[in-house]
């Protein structure tokens, strides 16, 4: 035997009956055992008003299952996935036997009767459930590792944008003479020491056309950088915001700290958080910037961004 519920009310009791009958129970069974992806775990699927699936529990022991691989409890039609018409089929033929076991009274039996006009509302719920699924919310992502050199912080300049900024660490560029030498400007800028003076749109590519704002921006954009207010998902942890500046012979880039100011590394010398004029660096817009007098602007880049 087997115990059937509909998970459809919010208010009153779900409408729940035992199947008595050893041949419809066996079909069923022998069904799930064909195709072991109807049987969904329950509380997996949508789980908002209206119908939320039918659960299917064995209630004896010693009733032996026709495949290991199936659950002793499990759900049909709960959510949006390839088998949704074929499991929609199976709670439909259950649906269709409830009368027949009516006479077995169950506490909820008052509240929700087991009776025609019941067993056309779960038929017409689960009709539509299935010709238009509902979309069932991701479950949120699990917040990050804590790490006391970084934090997350939402940008004053997009309002429902946020990043992570770095405790400055020139040391882990400077340190050491080939590390300084084989690194420049957009390893530090994506805080990735790669060894390989990184250059924008070679990992994607797309190598830079032309020592211009539009040009730099388009091979860094095939990396996988995006504007600035385009905001990147958790998943894309850490997030670094970023700032190019340009000149007809070149590019650089600035990566914004802990503390407010923004740190660089100019080619193969020292990483260092000062302009040109020894100057902590507060905004990159209006810094001493020497030759790069063209404000390209500014940048997300985030965990999945590649760069060689």
């Amino acid at each position: 035997m087997i115990r059937v519920t509909v998970d459809i009310f919010s208010g009153r009791p779900n409408p729940t009956w035992i199947v008595t009958n050893a041949a419809s129970v066996r079909k069923l069974l022998a069904a799930v055992a064909k195709n072991p992806k109807v049987a969904g775990k329950p509380g997996a699927g949508f789980r908002g008003l209206g119908f939320r699936g039918v659960e299917v529990e064995l209630i004896g022991d010693d009733e032996g299952l026709p495949s290991r691989r199936i659950p002793g409890r499990f759900v049909l039609a709960a959510s949006a996935g390839p088998s949704l018409r074929e499991e929609g089929k199976l709670a439909a033929s259950l649906i269709k036997e409830m009368t027949r076991y009516a006479e077995i009274v169950m506490p909820e039996h008052p509240l929700t009767p087991i009776n025609p006009e019941m067993q056309e509302l779960l038929l017409k719920a689960l009709a539509e459930f299935v010709k238009n699924p509902p979309k069932v919310p991701r479950r949120p992502e699990p917040p990050p590792p804590p790490n006391p050199l970084r934090r997350t912080i939402r940008d004053d300049r997009c309002e429902r944008c946020n990043y992570e900024i770095s405790v400055y660490n020139p040391g882990f560029w400077n340190s050491d003479p080939t590390v300084m030498d084989k690194n420049n400007c957009y390893n530090y800028a994506r805080n990735w020491r790669t060894n390989t003076f990184a250059q924008p749109g070679r990992a994607s590519g797309n190598p830079i056309a032309a020592m211009t704002c539009a040009a730099v921006s388009k091979s860094a954009r095939s990396d996988g950088l995006v504007d600035r207010c385009q905001c990147l998902p958790l998943t894309e942890w850490p997030r670094r915001l970023v700032a190019l500046v340009a000149y007809s012979g070149d590019y650089h880039w600035y990566r914004h700290q802990v503390g407010g100011f923004w740190g660089h590394k100019p080619g193969n010398t020292a990483a260092r958080n000062t302009d040109n004029s020894n100057v902590i660096i507060a905004n990159p817009e209006t810094c001493n910037r020497g030759p790069y007098t063209d404000f390209c602007g500014y940048f997300y880049a985030g965990k999945s961004v590649k760069i060689i």
